[in-house]
Order: structure tokens, then C-alpha cells, then sequence
């Protein structure tokens, strides 16, 4: 196995974990869901395009069809992500949406026929039950945790499709054509934000700065949030592009789980993510079990 195989996912993992957090942070801020949307779908868009400076062959209808199709998941995929990220806590949200982990190889198998080594499936299950360790909480109020909830898997079910097929398409249409026709979409689909932006900016609910009807305090963090989340897809898609297995990418993935857990013991008050619980033994007993099960996991795949 590539080494670059493994670090560009873990990699991203990390990535994704820094950038929920500051997006969480600028939702806190003031910026709205649209803002969000917009700015970090339009800059993974244009991230994205640099594939064009790299050599490949003429798509054909179908493959422009199968790029635009997964560009709508990922852009539907986006709008889960960021109300589950609002609603609760980020390190339960982001843990929640690693089930895509299992949806992965369940996709991946049922719907493509593709054979997975039966390490990969004991792997999967056990990135679950570490995932269900790690996202667990007993407090908080419990309507917000259930929509954490369902906001997350939905988001987590969307993701796993959008990823095997892109293990399906690309090896016919080839990466460097297929990423950046399929994250070109959706940046288009993104610019449907813009009309409700512009009435929010003529109806006076804006302050003065770059980007007109967001607050400046937010600026820092949704631009931070923005840049992480380009730079992890473009990791995490060229994984699965460059290595053909969305699966074990997936497995690896899932240490955004860990990163996110810990990330928030630590910068909790910066992610404005506290939750209050994280001094209780039991509770980082608990989450340190599901941690070491997750990497248990990852070390499976790895043999």
C-alpha cells in the first residue's frame, strides 16, 4: 500500500476537524447557513480546477452526466453537514458522520459488486462501534441531539454515495477530467445562495466589509473554515481517485472522529464547542475506548 494512500486521507481527516471547528466558530459569529454554503462550496469549486493544468482524455455525455450527478450529492451532502455542525456540538456531529464509514462498504458492495476483503468489513464495524463511543452524550438538551443525529446520518449517507460513485466513474472518465467537472457543479449549485444573500444585503440586515451581510468577526473564521474544508476534499477525493478503494479511504478517514474529539478537549472555548462534560472521567474513559477502537480499526486495513 502507498504510503501516500494512507497520509492523504488521514491528512484530511485532520483537516476536517480543524475546519468544522472554525466553521462552527463562525456560525457562532453571526454568519448564516447560506454564507457557509457559499463560500466554502465556491472555493472547494475552484480548488478543484487546478486538475484542469493536469494531462487527460475527452469526457463523454455520460461521464459529464455521472460528474454533475455527484456534484449535486456532495453539494446536498454539504447542507446536511452544516445544520448538523449548527445544531450540535461538533464533536458529536462530525463522529456521527462517520457511519458513512459502514454505508461505504455496504454501497460499495450492494450496488457496484465490489468484493471487499472481510478485514475491511470486521474494520467498518469496528470504526462504528468506536464512532458510536466517541459521539455519545447524556447531556444537552435532547431535541438538539436528535437532530444532530439525523442531520449527520443523512449527511453521512449522501457523502457515501457521492464516494462510490466516484470510484465507479473515474477510472473511465479519469480524475483529473471528473473532480473538477463534478466540484464545478457544485460551486454552480452553490450560486443559488446568492439571490437570498442579496435580499438580505438590500434589506439592511448587512454591515460593511468584503463580504457584505456577514459580520467582520466571522470573516477570519468562515474564511479559515473554507480553506480547510477545499484542502481536506481535495485529499480525500484524490484518495479515492488516484487509489481506487473509497472503502479503505473511508476507514482512514474516520480519524477525523479522533481529531475532532480531541481538538475540542483542547480548544474548546476557542470552537465555543464546551460542552462541560469533557472533566468527567468517565465520559473521556469512554471517548478515549472509542478512540483506541477507531485506530484498531485503521490498523486492520493497514496490515
Amino acid at each position: 500500500m502507498s504510503p501516500v494512500a494512507v497520509l492523504l486521507p488521514v491528512g484530511a481527516g485532520f483537516g476536517y476537524a480543524c475546519g468544522a471547528i472554525a466553521i462552527k466558530r463562525a456560525l457562532g459569529s453571526g454568519a448564516t447557513g447560506g454564507w457557509v454554503n457559499l463560500l466554502c462550496n465556491l472555493l472547494m469549486a475552484l480548488l478543484f480546477q487546478l486538475l484542469w493544468l493536469l494531462p487527460g482524455k475527452p469526457i463523454n455525455f455520460s461521464g459529464l452526466l455521472a460528474a454533475g450527478t455527484c456534484g449535486f450529492l456532495f453539494f446536498l451532502g454539504q447542507i446536511f453537514t452544516f445544520r448538523a455542525i449548527a445544531t450540535g456540538d461538533v464533536s458529536v456531529a462530525t463522529p456521527l458522520l462517520g457511519t458513512k464509514v459502514i454505508l461505504v462498504a455496504l454501497f460499495s458492495s450492494f450496488l457496484f459488486g465490489v468484493s471487499l476483503p472481510r478485514a475491511w468489513w470486521f474494520a467498518s464495524a469496528l470504526a462504528s462501534v468506536g464512532i458510536a463511543l466517541i459521539s455519545y452524550s447524556s447531556g444537552g438538551s435532547h431535541r438538539h441531539v436528535v437532530q444532530a443525529i439525523a442531520w449527520s446520518l443523512a449527511a453521512a449517507a449522501v457523502f457515501a454515495l457521492t464516494d462510490v460513485m466516484v470510484q465507479r466513474w473515474v477510472p473511465t472518465v479519469g480524475y483529473s477530467r471528473f473532480a473538477p467537472l463534478m466540484f464545478g457543479s457544485m460551486g454552480l449549485l452553490s450560486m443559488g445562495y446568492l439571490p437570498g444573500l442579496f435580499r438580505g444585503i438590500l434589506g439592511g440586515v448587512t454591515t460593511v466589509g468584503p463580504f457584505d451581510g456577514c459580520p467582520r468577526k466571522a470573516l477570519p473564521w468562515l474564511n479559515l473554515g473554507g480553506v480547510l474544508l477545499a484542502v481536506q476534499a481535495l485529499a480525500m477525493y484524490s484518495a479515492i481517485g488516484l487509489y481506487g478503494s473509497a472503502a479503505l479511504t473511508n476507514i482512514l478517514y474516520g480519524s477525523r472522529c479522533l481529531w475532532s474529539v480531541l481538538l475540542v478537549w483542547i480548544l474548546g472555548r476557542v470552537a465555543g464547542a464546551a460542552s462541560g462534560e469533557e472533566g468527567r472521567a468517565l465520559v473521556m474513559a469512554r471517548r478515549f475506548a472509542g478512540a483506541l477502537i477507531l485506530l484498531a480499526a485503521m490498523a486492520l486495513v493497514l496490515r
